[in-house]
């Protein structure tokens, strides 16, 4: 079974950077980056030691695997404008099926790091899930000793699953990562520092690590208290969108409880 050695990497957007950087810490060769965008693709070549290019056709064809790490609007353009010599490819796509590589070539996959990721923070990879999928076996077994170079938390997970992980992955991140959005618009809207919230948000979390999300739940729509809650809608006047979003997550958080509110 050839092991995966050398790399292309199709994107040059926050997975992909991450992706890319990660992999060639494992020691893997990462040939070329391929973005739309020559500046991009050139501003990750250089932090990888890679060629680069925005041009398809230019393309390699001699990768061990093809990386597609693109938003999912893009990926079946991407996928289709590139002639992947039936090589191995595999996107790194959430939600997306595996079969959307169908066209793309014989050998095809998944490879999926469940987390956040952002071009100017770094993440330790060794500890980030990352979710495979394989058309085959052998693909399956390339892929997870690729997964496990980076990983230590590597899991077969079908695309059906991985879409379900998809959308707890929404819930558990981008809502509350907007929620800290609006504390932050309302402290600084009110001549107060936003970082006064910080720990509260990192114990928050913590918490979650130990016990489960109801158990951790606090507050006043937990305890069913009426004043508070009625105060809090009325301080949100000027925020009408907000007093809204207050309403429905208290309502839920009481039923959740077995308490009523509003």
């Amino acid at each position: 079974m050839k092991r995966i050695e050398k790399i292309v990497t199709i994107g040059s957007g926050n997975v992909a950077t991450h992706l890319a950087i990660a992999l060639k810490g494992a020691g893997k060769e990462i040939l070329q980056i391929y973005s739309r965008t020559s500046e991009n693709a050139k501003s990750l070549a250089d932090k990888t030691g890679a060629e680069f290019t925005n041009d398809p056709m230019e393309v390699r064809d001699d990768a061990d695997i093809y990386i597609i790490a693109v938003s999912d609007d893009a990926l079946p353009v991407v996928a289709g404008n590139i002639d992947f010599k039936n090589n191995f490819v595999v996107h790194t796509s959430g939600s997306a099926p595996m079969d959307i590589l169908k066209v793309s070539s014989e050998n095809y996959g998944v490879f999926y790091p469940l987390q956040t990721f952002s071009k100017t923070r770094n993440v330790d990879f060794s500890e980030i899930p990352v979710c495979i999928e394989a058309n085959t076996f052998v693909n399956g077994e390339r892929l997870k000793n690729l997964a496990i170079s980076l990983s230590g938390d590597v899991r077969f997970v079908d695309s059906e699953k991985r879409k379900v992980l998809h959308l707890a992955a929404v819930f558990a991140s981008n809502f509350p990562n907007f929620m800290y959005s609006v504390a932050q618009m309302i402290t600084e809207d009110n001549s107060l520092d936003f970082n006064i919230l910080k720990p509260l948000i990192l114990e928050t979390a913590m918490k979650v690590q130990d016990m489960r999300p109801t158990a951790a739940q606090t507050g006043p729509a937990i305890r069913g208290d009426e004043k508070i809650m009625k105060m809090h809608i009325e301080m949100l006047e000027k925020y009408p969108e907000f007093q809204k979003l207050y309403e429905v997550l208290s309502e839920m958080i009481g039923r959740e409880s077995g308490k009523t509110t509003g």
